[in-house]
């Protein structure tokens, strides 16, 4: 028994060192990236400018536009414009809100030691990038003890390392780190800890923080309205677990206190959009929107060279043919990993732009997904001891392949995609440039 827990004790402890040291490699792989590969002559543009525009506006430049020099919005890839004398931006507050103590540390460092930064410099970007690896590490924690509900520790540890390590997240933890889709998922990651320990425990201060990282996710992104929804079935298995679900969270306490916590997250967006659009709660993206809904381009969103999930993240094939093997074996949430991976395709497949511009490494909306799509990885890793040995060596061959193409295919992609839809031997060029550039 003393044993045991000893063996308990040190796994506990190697993990979260692991953790901790994994901080420090993923900040310092960000700083390296960000040497070697820019978006637009800049870091901070096009969609990425329009998030972190909130950050100079409020700590020093305002949202005033005779404060920025003239065309600033156009050498910024028009991530955020200029109108009526406006800063104006159709991308929402949420990732700056989160980014905040980071570029205020950044700030009044400058102010003590007389730095002169420019809001949009490298300078600022260093305590960006602290932020950003702070998130994803934090994400991937929460999702590892989320696992631990289900899964033995080893497994969930595994099934994380090769989430980040094996997918598309670790290009947008790495080099995109002022786009929204690495935040959402770790505040999915937080939201699916938080509710599964509150499901559990019914203390309140879980449900505390799945409505704090649920509203940060609407706020970065509305459609992640859908990923909470989804939430009231976690673990449903009958009608009882439906409805166990439904008395736990909808109490009239959870309503108010839920309520005002969205709001209060909700109101300086509100202030925002009043003083750039004239309303509070105006659609901002213009005749941008799921133009495709009834055409959704299906196949393209999973296997195009330009833009497809898994020809950017082979590991989420085997994880669905798990959810398959869950399913048939009655296991808890496998239909509701196929309908969240449904789900996702389907916004993806249906957005009006379907490449999503080509500047993405794989369907970039599902990276946000990505924490419900690997669930069944922890499944298959927690089976392994009942498989033949040659269905096991099978397996850890694919794992090692899968790791290995997306590490190398990140080392060699340049922010796009610049070949045609289905041009495979374009894809083949950038591997083979990737593979040449890791040896």
């Amino acid at each position: 028994m003393k044993n045991v827990l000893l063996s308990k004790l040190k796994f506990f402890t190697l993990t979260r060192l692991t953790f901790i040291f994994l901080f420090f490699i993923t900040f310092w792989q960000i700083q390296k990236r960000q040497e070697r590969i820019t978006n637009f002559d800049c870091e901070i543009c096009s969609d990425k400018a329009g998030y972190y525009m909130y950050l100079p506006a409020v700590f020093q430049m305002g949202f005033n536009a005779d404060a920025y020099p003239e065309g600033y919005d156009l050498k910024r890839g028009y991530g955020f414009y200029m109108k009526d004398n406006k800063i104006v931006t159709k991308f929402t507050s949420g990732m700056a809100i989160l980014l905040s103590p980071f570029y205020a540390a950044g700030a009044v460092i400058a102010k003590v030691f007389s730095i002169k930064a420019h809001p949009y410099s490298y300078y600022y970007l260093f305590f960006i990038n602290i932020g950003a690896a702070f998130y994803i590490v934090l994400g991937l924690y929460f999702l590892y003890r989320f696992l631990n509900y289900y899964f033995k520790k080893r497994s969930s540890f595994l099934t994380v390392m090769l989430m980040f390590f094996g997918s598309s997240l670790y290009y947008y933890a790495i080099d995109e780190t002022l786009m929204s889709h690495m935040y959402s998922f770790s505040l999915f990651s937080i939201l699916l800890f938080g509710i599964k320990t509150y499901y559990e425990t019914k203390k309140f201060k879980y449900f505390l923080l799945f409505v704090i990282a649920f509203s940060f996710a609407v706020l970065i992104r509305p459609t992640n309205i859908l990923f909470g929804v989804l939430m009231l079935f976690l673990d449903v298995n009958s009608i009882e677990s439906l409805k166990k679900n439904f008395q736990s969270i909808f109490r009239i306490k959870n309503i108010i206190v839920g309520g005002l916590i969205l709001l209060a997250i909700f109101i300086p967006q509100f202030i925002y959009w009043k003083f750039a659009f004239g309303h509070y709660l105006p659609y901002t993206y213009g005749e941008e929107g799921f133009t495709n809904w009834n055409k959704p381009q299906i196949i393209y969103n999973w296997f195009s060279p330009q833009s497809g999930f898994f020809t950017y993240t082979p590991i989420a094939l085997l994880s669905i043919f798990f959810a398959v093997v869950m399913l048939v074996k009655k296991q808890k949430n496998a239909l509701l990993v196929i309908v969240a991976f449904a789900i996702s395709s389907y916004m993806c497949a249906s957005w009006h732009l379907v490449n999503f511009g080509g500047c993405n490494f794989g369907k970039r909306p599902m990276v946000e997904f990505l924490p419900l799509i690997l669930f069944p990885i922890a499944y298959m890793l927690d089976s392994m001891g009942s498989f033949k040995r040659i269905t096991n060596v099978l397996i850890v061959i694919i794992l090692l392949f899968c790791v290995s193409y997306t590490l190398i295919l990140f080392r060699g992609f340049n922010t796009c995609f610049f070949g045609d839809s289905w041009e495979w031997s374009e894809f083949g060029r950038l591997l083979s440039e990737a593979y040449r550039f890791v040896n």
